[in-house]
C-alpha cells in the first residue's frame, strides 16, 4: 500500500468515526481545506508537520 493511500484511508476512516468534516478538520488544523481534499483524494502526500496537525485534530498519535 502506498503511504498516500494509507494516510488519506485513516484520515477518512477517523472523520467519519469523528462525525467531523473536512471543513471542520480544516478549521481545527489550520490547514486549507483544498489541501486536505488534496491529501484525502491521494493526490498529495503531506509533510509530517501537517500529519501532526491532523492526528492533534483527530485525538491520534501518528503511531
Amino acid at each position: 500500500m502506498r503511504t498516500e493511500d494509507y494516510i488519506a484511508d485513516n484520515i477518512i476512516a477517523l472523520c467519519k468515526k469523528r462525525d467531523m468534516s473536512k471543513y471542520r478538520l480544516s478549521q481545527l488544523t489550520g490547514i486549507s481545506q483544498s489541501s486536505i481534499g488534496k491529501i484525502i483524494a491521494k493526490e498529495s502526500l503531506p509533510t509530517m508537520p501537517t500529519v501532526e496537525k491532523i492526528c492533534d485534530a483527530l485525538g491520534v498519535t501518528m503511531a
